[in-house]
């Protein structure tokens, strides 16, 4: 087996029972609960099949929401962030990424953290605007992107940093 298939295969796993079984349990401040599975679409190499990516991207939301039903939000908002990634990816690391000789699991820190905050933003602001889905909720809206964003900001890089993901730069 593929060792790049084989590590894919055990951060799908690793981090959706992280997330099911650990982050969803903890809760600051009463609300904010940060959710780290969207490293691994964040995280997915870049040089592989762009349709085998779209699927794990929505097979790791729609678990998600089974598990918090949310009633497809998670996997709506992991779907938008897996085809809005390249651009993101162009926009923090210009030609290296053109070149598909890019490895985000081996970046800076800077670089991984700029990514994963872009990522978040658009992740978070698509879910919670499908949760909430009214307009006078705006500001909730907003206010939960903001708070749980940079919760799940904050553990997407201790997770980086603990488990050695980055490479020697």
């Amino acid at each position: 087996m593929n060792s790049t298939l084989l590590n894919n295969i055990l951060r799908f796993i690793g981090l959706l029972l992280l997330q099911v079984f650990v982050m969803d349990q903890v809760e600051f401040l009463g609300y904010i609960c940060p959710l780290v599975y969207i490293l691994f679409v964040v995280l997915y190499p870049v040089d592989n099949n762009r349709w085998s990516f779209l699927i794990f991207a929505f097979i790791i939301g729609i678990i998600v929401d089974a598990f918090q039903d949310t009633g497809g939000a998670h996997a709506a908002a992991s779907l938008t962030l897996a085809f809005v990634r390249p651009v993101f990816l162009k926009l923090v690391y210009g030609q290296g990424y053109l070149s598909k000789n890019l490895k985000i699991s081996k970046s800076p820190l800077d670089r991984f953290a700029l990514l994963l905050a872009l990522s978040v933003f658009i992740h978070h602001l698509v879910l919670f605007i499908l949760i909430y889905f009214n307009m006078s909720q705006v500001l909730q809206v907003l206010q939960m992107t903001l708070f749980i964003g940079l919760s799940s900001i904050f553990m997407g890089v201790i997770l980086f940093v603990l488990f050695g993901l980055r490479g020697k730069s």
